[in-house]
């Protein structure tokens, strides 16, 4: 199937050599000394009345910040109440994650929250930030997986909580855009809308979802920024292979909005999928077909995709019979018949696109990591935490590359999610410049053992660098930073 679905035309020149660069840190609040502050004292019911009076009373809405950010407050300030009213102060959620263990008493997720209720308002979010810094902190560590609270007997979900938070944070102003500039992916220029320029990466002769209704399109090929911006010929590739399948397909370039959310613009990514969804429906679209699981989760939730049907690319790959080549598996792993474990993406825990992924290898030796499927964790990527404490996110990486795969006995790890094979690509890179080895085994993105044409990530990192001392590194200056 590969060297049929390879499709022709234009991608990123070769010559253009090898991070993304930008200043990125949080207010002045975090540089604070002594993060850790006093501990969070566990509620007793007469405390929890108080906070539902605290949450009824102070139901305020920032003047400062127009109607959508009143709006936001208002949603995310009920997120966060409903948290710390419903958390009985177990601690199940502590253990399992180390956001949640800093030095002294573990937080929980209820036990952050209610700070933060009790706090009510824009002014007493800031006062709350000056005085427990630690609490800041702990919100940008997160990297909003949810792993924590799989197994909350009160039904909190982790991920939604410090989402929530971290758009308290920003409308209160102690988090600002700092470190966001560059992934404001509804703005016209981002990081990945301006490599693409910069590298001459275009898409404008395939039908695309501008110009869908002229193509009579009903289905929406949407990679998500990493495939489409640093895997053109594979974007292309697969794209080839949907027509091959008798699709009227078009193509979007479009980011799903997570980076928004990551930096506490909820409204944003909200209004932002919005558009998107609405650009689809008016294009005549009735299928998205999705590469990724967390573009999946950010389509599910935007306000009029309601009508669309989301499909995994996997469960399409693997109803038409797609196997692994061989020369792939023996270019990445070393060998055509190579032990394979899958790293689930934190935001495939229903399993459509793992377990799709796991019938199209059945033929050959599969092994599971510890943290697989409903139990999936964070590659180190998630929520832009690299911003604040890159330690954590190698660590989260190591994990999930390294040290998991090995104890398993795998000889290659197949991520479902671009941006996860990304995060693997950076590992292999920091290995290669500390002068270490690689640790663990071989990776890759699972459409590269399936096409032809796969991700070059020494030209990516390369590009992603160059750009930004090249010609157009005053326009990239003014632009995104």
């Amino acid at each position: 199937m590969g060297r049929g679905a390879r499709a022709g035309g234009r991608g990123a020149r070769p010559r253009r050599r090898a991070v993304l660069g930008g200043p990125g840190r949080l207010g002045s609040v975090l540089s604070r000394p002594g993060l850790q502050g006093g501990a969070l004292g566990r509620h007793r019911p007469n405390d929890r009345r108080r906070l539902r009076r605290l949450r009824d009373a102070r139901r305020v809405r920032p003047a400062a910040h127009g109607k959508e950010g009143a709006m936001s407050w208002s949603s995310a300030f009920e997120t966060v109440s409903c948290a710390a009213d419903r958390c009985r102060r177990c601690g199940a959620c502590a253990p399992r994650c180390e956001v949640l263990q800093p030095a002294g008493e573990a937080l929980t997720v209820g036990g952050l929250a209610a700070a933060f209720a009790e706090a009510g308002n824009a002014e007493g979010v800031l006062g709350l930030a000056h005085a427990r810094p630690d609490l800041v902190f702990a919100v940008r560590r997160c990297c909003m997986d949810g792993f924590c609270t799989l197994i909350c007997p009160d039904g909190i979900e982790a991920r939604p909580v410090f989402a929530a938070l971290r758009e308290l944070l920003a409308l209160a102003g102690v988090t600002g855009i700092d470190g966001f500039t560059m992934t404001q992916v509804d703005r016209e220029w981002h990081i990945f809308s301006a490599y693409r320029a910069v590298h001459g990466i275009y898409y404008t002769d395939l039908p695309l979802l501008e110009n869908a209704s002229e193509w009579g399109a009903d289905t929406l090929f949407f990679p998500g920024c990493s495939l489409a911006s640093y895997a053109p010929e594979l974007t292309r590739a697969v794209f080839a292979w949907l027509r091959e399948q008798g699709m009227e397909v078009a193509l979007s370039v479009d980011c799903c909005g997570s980076p928004l959310r990551s930096g506490g613009f909820a409204d944003r990514c909200e209004a932002f999928k919005h558009r998107l969804a609405e650009r689809a429906v008016s294009a005549g679209i009735k299928r998205v077909v999705l590469v990724c699981p967390g573009c999946r989760d950010e389509w599910e939730t935007a306000e009029g995709a309601e009508g669309l049907e989301l499909i995994a690319l996997p469960e399409l790959l693997a109803a038409a019979g797609a196997k692994p080549l061989p020369e792939k598996l023996r270019a990445l792993a070393g060998n055509e018949a190579p032990v394979v474990t899958f790293f689930d993406s934190c935001h495939d825990r229903d399993g459509r696109f793992g377990g799709p992924l796991r019938r199209i290898f059945d033929d050959g030796a599969c092994v599971e990591c510890a943290h697989h499927g409903a139990n999936a964790v964070c590659c180190g990527a998630a929520g832009a935490v690299s911003l604040v404490d890159q330690g954590i996110c190698d660590r989260r990486a190591r994990r999930a590359l390294d040290e998991e795969p090995r104890a398993a006995g795998a000889e290659l790890v197949v991520a479902n999610c671009p941006t996860c094979a990304y995060t693997f690509a950076a590992a292999r890179r920091a290995d290669a410049a500390s002068g270490e080895g690689a640790a663990g085994p071989a990776f890759c993105q699972y459409l590269e053992l399936l096409f032809e044409p796969g991700f070059d990530w020494p030209g990516v990192f390369g590009r992603l660098e160059s750009m930004w001392s090249g010609e157009y590194g005053p326009w990239l200056a003014q632009e995104l930073l």
